[in-house]
């Protein structure tokens, strides 16, 4: 059940946005439109222009800076660092690939989806001479056109395997860019818990047992069945059912999702569920503000409404990689919930629209 905070607090503006990483010049006096594609793009053309005479030189060349601010300095340093920023933004759709693949719910058609992420960072490690990461990376889409090749719609098995193995090799050589395990835990910890709190009649108690058990991530989530979640908790068995339930259908919906790089049928179902949380939330509001029997009691089925929508809503931003905004989301009265959900909707779609 969602508690909710003293109404004081408020969202702070840097939560409303996605994080970016910082640039290693300063790419800010640069229209906020800009998306990741055209800065990439910007990059490799700047290595273009000046890596020849950058290597000539072994020192630093000048570049001139946006329309109207000073000449920047660029030294071969820099042209990597932000090379390795850019990268950490530009895969993000890898990663969040990645992340499903080792949770065991990736759909082999997600695959060619990332192809044209990892041809343009391929590009931009020629250009700067980083062979062996463009070995590494033309390894890894190896193994992804073995994938797809595949008959089996979930990558699973020896795929699986596959491409955990291949990935490795990019997590040693560019970590900043392709690390996974903090972000899937955060993800995994919000998404478990969510689909649990669905279930009627799970409650903390309920949660602790099963979390002393083991069943604390959607791998092991996946295989456990009633009989053995029931013996191994010592929750009832018809309770243990439902949780079976809901985590396999959870799954079934992950598995349906046509694969899109913009995410834009996740983004199109936030978008419904968000509407739907303002208007159980208006409900609820009216409801708190009478004061008969009736009134009571529909306040009551409103907020269970009201909370079962926000947990299917904290299910899709932790699948889109919005933990930071989760974590302003549970310090916040409810409607600034909704609006830090819609920032997110809002900004999400300028994004879009830019690439």
């Amino acid at each position: 059940m969602t508690v909710e905070p003293t109404p004081t607090e408020s969202v702070p503006d840097t939560a409303r946005r996605s994080a970016r990483p910082a640039a290693a010049w300063d790419l800010q006096a640069a229209p906020e439109a800009q998306s990741i594609a055209d800065t990439f793009a910007a990059l490799l053309n700047e290595v273009d222009e000046s890596f020849g005479s950058l290597l000539m030189k072994k020192g630093d060349s000048q570049r001139p800076g946006p329309e109207g601010a000073p000449l920047l300095t660029v030294g071969l340093s820099d042209v990597r660092d932000l090379f390795a920023q850019l990268a950490a933004n530009h895969m993000r759709q890898v990663r969040d690939f990645m992340i499903d693949v080792t949770w065991g719910e990736a759909a082999r058609e997600w695959a060619s989806v990332c192809e044209s992420a990892l041809r343009s960072l391929q590009r931009a490690a020629d250009k700067l001479d980083l062979l062996e990461l463009s070995l590494a990376l033309d390894d890894y889409r190896k193994g992804l056109e073995l994938v797809e090749a595949s008959p089996d719609p979930i990558i699973g098995g020896a795929h699986r395997d596959l491409l955990v193995g291949k990935y490795a090799k990019l997590l040693e050589l560019m970590p900043q860019a392709f690390a996974l395990e903090t972000d899937r835990t955060e993800r995994e910890a919000v998404i478990v818990q969510s689909l649990l709190l669905q279930v009627p009649e799970v409650r903390k108690v309920t949660i602790d047992k099963l979390y002393a058990a083991g069943l604390t991530s959607l791998e092991v989530m996946y295989a456990a069945r009633a009989d053995d979640i029931a013996a191994t908790t010592g929750i009832p068995r018809r309770l243990a059912e439902r949780i079976v339930e809901k985590v396999q259908l959870y799954r079934k919906e992950v598995a349906n999702v046509v694969p899109d790089a913009a995410r834009s049928i996740e983004r199109e179902r936030l978008a419904s569920l968000t509407r739907d949380l303002k208007a159980q939330h208006a409900e609820y509001e009216k409801a708190a503000a009478a004061w008969s029997p009736e009134a009571s009691t529909k306040k009551r089925h409103l907020r269970q409404a009201r909370d079962e929508t926000l947990l299917r809503i904290k299910v899709l931003l932790a699948r889109l990689g919005e933990v930071a905004r989760l974590a302003v989301i549970e310090r916040v009265p409810f409607q600034k919930k909704i609006e830090s959900v819609e920032a997110f909707l809002e900004d999400a779609t300028e994004k879009h629209v830019s690439l």
